[in-house]
């Protein structure tokens, strides 16, 4: 764990349309982390709905609406990162930005439930071995 013994928390969007998931492809540093959903970090003040708006927009340009409380993850990386990703479902959106939404290194892409890519990032990879998507809609 970090030094100062701090859990981050961080937010994520399932965006799910026609049975089928929202991902991006994630990096650290140019070196790639896997498959994720749109989120980052949850700035002090914001709610959780805020923080999954802003993030949407900002990251994969959409504007989302009809969200639900999803569940949580607890993410132990491996060296001394560990964080908390709460999730909100979003079965509703529009995109707003496409620059960002076709940005060719992120590759925002929809994916059936079943037809998940390989190498997912470790806060979906822990989502999905609690979860099945289909009860989260």
């Amino acid at each position: 764990m970090s030094g100062n013994n701090k859990v981050a928390a961080s937010v994520a969007a399932l965006v799910i349309h026609n049975k089928k998931l929202l991902l991006g492809r994630r990096f650290t540093d140019h070196q790639f982390m896997g498959w994720q959903c749109p989120g980052g970090y949850l700035h002090a003040g914001e709610t959780i709905e805020q923080a999954s708006k802003r993030l949407c927009l900002q990251k994969a340009g959409l504007e989302i609406e009809s969200l639900h409380p999803g569940p949580y993850t607890n993410n132990i990386f491996s060296g001394q990162m560990h964080t908390t990703t709460l999730y909100v479902v979003a079965e509703e959106y529009q995109i707003q930005k496409n620059k960002v939404f076709e940005n060719e290194e992120s590759q925002w892409s929809w994916f059936g439930f079943d037809e998940l890519p390989e190498r997912l990032f470790l806060p979906l990879d822990e989502l999905l071995k609690q979860h099945d998507l289909s009860s989260l809609v």
